[in-house]
């Protein structure tokens, strides 16, 4: 992709769908996600809400109908720039991850990621594999940088992106309301593909 312009979402897929094996043995596919997904995501979601304070919601707070899940969905996958994968096991999705690129042509040269993945999967290899691939379509949409916000004390999320090659930007003070009561710094991190600014 040329600096400025918009790459397709058709063609910068990494290879989905992809099966492969979990450290436990059972058998996962990380595919694209599609509309269809959405009744089973407005259980996933508030599910994850409630096993990890690292995400965007508090316990009870995320509220989308299915509907409305569905308009997210069509509206994320039909940006110029973007990618949103499941990733299931034993026919059920256990973990999401996402990527798009604003459509501004200031900041159309990069693009935020995001990963979301049930507890009992956390360790599996599941969380690397679904990065991977979101590492493997910026590259090849031409991106100069992917980004994402963490948590600065999401400890085991922060060893993950750095041994993909993710490196800290800057910290956010006091930008997140933990569950609590108290406030966490967001860390910041990209992962360059034509070098440091």
């Amino acid at each position: 992709m040329k600096t400025g312009s918009i790459a397709n979402n058709a063609s910068l897929a990494p290879h989905l769908p992809l099966k492969f094996t979990l450290k436990d043995g059972r058998e996962c596919l990380i595919r694209e996600m599609t509309e269809d997904d959405a009744e089973e995501l407005c259980e996933f979601l508030p599910k994850t809400h409630l096993e990890s304070d690292f995400l965007n919601y508090l316990p009870g707070e995320f509220d989308k109908t299915i509907d409305q899940e569905r308009e997210f969905i069509r509206e994320h996958n039909a940006k110029p720039c973007s990618i949103s994968m499941t990733a299931v096991v034993e026919g059920r999705i256990v973990a999401v991850a996402g990527g798009a690129s604003p459509e501004q042509r200031r900041y159309v040269h990069h693009a935020e990621c995001g990963l979301v993945v049930l507890k009992e999967f956390w360790g599996a290899g599941l969380g690397r594999r679904l990065m991977g691939c979101l590492v493997e379509w910026a590259r090849q949409a031409g991106l100069r940088k992917l980004y994402l916000k963490v948590f600065g004390d999401n400890s085991r999320a922060i060893r993950l992106y750095e041994s993909l090659g993710f490196v800290g930007e800057g910290r956010l003070k006091g930008d997140v309301l933990r569950g609590d009561g108290t406030y966490g710094d967001t860390l910041i991190m990209a992962h360059f593909f034509v070098g440091e600014p």
